[in-house]
């Protein structure tokens, strides 16, 4: 005869969620490696610079602020213990999905790179472009982005450009609100 067992379902509930929970941490810090290793190459190539150093810059949360300063989003850039620039990589949203972006700025705080790093749709990713992506550079936190105004449309990526514009808007803003404030 078998054995006849009872099986403790909330046991192997329990098990499947602890195994998904990992791979998707797991997932998730493949991830953030690949974009970091991103931002290093462009940070190499804005900066000229092979060796270099990435510290977060810690922001408490702010009901002011539009961005997202949470986790190491935003990095000082230094070399030989001299400050260069900072980075900061963002989060917006594309039709279903969102994209990842990096801004890099001087010390000033003045856009010397906008790239778009991860985007995960079919279309719209045509804000990747170099050509598009120019018209975000050199401008300062005190500048404000508008679509059709001084940000150019592209057919078929409405609201990824929409996105990126108020996503680096959010972004100036809040910079700009942490300077007056002395708080960086």
């Amino acid at each position: 005869m078998g054995l006849h067992r009872k099986i403790n379902w909330s046991f192997v509930l329990l098990y499947f969620v602890v195994i998904l929970c990992s791979s998707f941490s797991n997932h998730e810090n493949v991830l953030y490696k690949n974009i970091l290793k991103k931002v290093k190459k462009e940070i190499s190539k804005v900066f000229v610079l092979e060796d270099f150093e990435l510290n977060p810059v810690q922001i408490q949360p702010i009901n002011e602020l539009t961005a997202d300063f949470s986790g190491n989003r935003l990095l000082e850039i230094s070399s030989n213990d001299i400050k260069l620039g900072y980075a900061y990589v963002g989060t917006a949203p594309s039709k279903t999905e969102t994209f990842e972006y990096l801004v890099l700025f001087d010390n000033q705080f003045v856009i010397k790179k906008a790239k778009v790093l991860l985007y995960r749709e079919s279309w719209g990713g045509e804000i990747g472009s170099k050509r598009w992506l120019k018209q975000f550079l050199l401008k300062g936190t005190n500048h404000k982005f508008i679509y059709r105004q001084n940000i150019s449309a592209i057919s078929g990526a409405t609201i990824s450009v929409k996105s990126m514009t108020n996503a680096v808007n959010e972004l100036l803003s809040s910079l700009n609100f942490l300077i007056q404030n002395k708080i960086i």
